[in-house]
């Protein structure tokens, strides 16, 4: 009796601590931007001295130019905690922070800080985006979101929502399955049940792929919105307006305007069109529009390393002894930065700054695609 009446006084203890608990961190302080080698001069690193709470920090939220960018678990091994963000497009950038305990209290928001990214070369858009969008006949629709940063993002922290016909309010939530990532250049896609025409394509080129109920109604006149953190960031169409922004046996296809989104103000414009022979959309299921056509398969036979590198040349390792005729090199605009002819098994590489790359390798019969990223 005695044992289970000091369970119970324990449990009662924690939990009334915890619920009683009013108390807010102290802000973080020295937030400031810092100087790291490692990531590219687009990307944006900040680091600061641990907030302190009289019961214990758990996660720091980070805003860029007000809006909450990313929410960091607390790591108390070091004095110091750091983030970065990666791919950020030309322009000024203010960041501010603030710490939250476990009861969800929170600190005073620090002063900001701010960065401007001035490069020449700009590597993709800087957060998970739609990418794509398949309105066939039938039952042959699917949304394309895509990754092009050079890190695998966690979409625990992601959903979509979708809005029928013209509807002011969001009608269907979208979740992504549990433990999902999406690697760097790779896609993911959420597809109606009975999706088919691009199963050879998926399998193949090993793409992520839902089979959702939530997209079974789904057609050219909704509205999609990329929400992180439940924060809308990345549209296709417009909430409350019913206009059709894609026609039945359409695939639109983020276009080269790369360095424009995210963006919550849908612009077709800035989309590409492909319209439907009863196949695939030779573009399904790549992150950049650019490039690639139904042709372009990965095979396994062809390796490139060191990938990454940070030095002159890469070898190509042709395990089947397979000839290449020719290499083209291309940044993730889809513009070609290198290209060479009677190759052998190296690429010299010597000319290319720091960034991801999308590497062609021209056989007599085919072309295949690697990803290739410079340090």
């Amino acid at each position: 009796m005695k044992k289970i009446t000091l369970i119970l006084f324990i449990l009662f203890s924690t939990y009334t601590s915890f619920s009683q608990d009013t108390e807010a961190p102290t802000t973080p302080v020295n937030f400031q931007f810092i100087d790291n080698p490692i990531v590219q001069p687009d990307d944006i690193s900040v680091e600061w001295e641990h907030s302190t709470d009289n019961v214990g920090v758990e996660t720091y939220e980070i805003y860029i130019n007000g809006t909450l960018s990313r929410i960091v678990a607390y790591d108390g091994t070091g004095a110091i905690q750091y983030a970065s963000f990666v791919n950020y497009p030309n322009g000024s950038y203010c960041l501010t922070i603030l710490a939250r305990d476990a009861a969800g209290n929170a600190s005073p928001i620090s002063g900001q800080v701010c960065k401007t990214v001035n490069v020449i070369y700009q590597n993709g858009p800087a957060e998970l985006y739609l990418s794509g969008f398949v309105n066939y006949s039938g039952s042959e629709k699917a949304i394309e979101v895509s990754n092009m940063t050079f890190s695998a993002i966690d979409l625990s922290d992601y959903s979509i929502k979708i809005s029928y016909d013209g509807n002011a309010t969001w009608d269907v939530v979208y979740t992504f399955p549990a433990n999902s990532m999406i690697s760097p250049l790779e896609s993911f896609i959420i597809a109606h049940p009975s999706f088919s025409i691009c199963t050879d394509v998926i399998t193949n080129l090993g793409i992520n792929v839902d089979y959702n109920a939530n997209l079974t109604n789904i057609d050219g006149n909704d509205a999609i919105g990329l929400f992180k953190y439940d924060i809308l960031y990345d549209m296709i169409g417009e909430l409350g307006n019913n206009a059709t922004h894609t026609n039945t046996d359409q695939f639109i296809k983020r276009g080269a305007y790369l360095a424009a989104i995210p963006n919550t103000l849908f612009n077709i414009n800035t989309w590409d069109m492909e319209v439907s022979n009863g196949s695939c959309p030779g573009l399904f299921g790549f992150p950049n529009m650019v490039l690639l056509s139904t042709e372009d398969v990965e095979l396994n036979s062809f390796q490139i390393y060191p990938n990454p590198t940070n030095g002159d040349i890469v070898t190509i390792d042709t395990k089947n002894n397979v000839e290449i005729t020719a290499v083209k090199v291309f940044d993730l605009t889809g513009k070609q930065v290198l290209q060479q002819t009677n190759v052998s098994n190296e690429i010299n590489v010597q000319s290319l700054q720091q960034g991801m790359y999308i590497l062609q390798l021209e056989t007599e019969n085919q072309t295949i695609t690697k990803k290739l990223i410079k340090q």
